[in-house]
């Protein structure tokens, strides 16, 4: 957002201050509407569409199964914090990692969350137990 700023203010100057080409140094008002084309093309595709209610449902369904398997075998975070006294808990955690994050698992979690609570930066951290 703010690279499009940018070049919205720099089209502005060169509007105000004349046009120039390229080659005598001055900013060429052409490049800058594609650039911010291309910017505001690239905001639309990334913007959500609306969620029905039934896409919803299905959204918290999948999201809790998600919940419900990263919860098993994931390591505590008395044990995250405190590895000396927990041997082996950075192997469980590395175990942890390949399992669900070579099937795109956990990056499917981070979309849904997006989805379903836009704003907020919820992960799948949370769902660590005390002890």
């Amino acid at each position: 957002m703010d690279e499009k700023r940018e070049l919205q203010s720099a089209q502005r100057e060169a509007a105000e201050y004349g046009k120039g080409t390229e080659r005598d140094g001055v900013v060429n008002v052409s490049v800058i509407q594609r650039q911010i084309e291309r910017i505001d093309k690239a905001i639309e595709e990334g913007t959500p569409g609306k969620l029905t209610g039934m896409q919803k449902d299905a959204l918290v369904k999948e999201a809790m199964d998600l919940e419900e398997r990263f919860k098993e075998g994931l390591p505590t975070k008395y044990e995250m914090d405190h590895p000396a006294k927990c041997p082996g808990a950075v192997r469980k955690h590395m175990k942890w990692l390949l399992r669900f994050e070579k099937t795109g698992m956990v990056e499917r979690y981070k979309n849904i969350q997006r989805l379903l609570n836009p704003g907020e930066e919820l992960s799948w951290e949370s769902l660590r137990k005390e002890k």
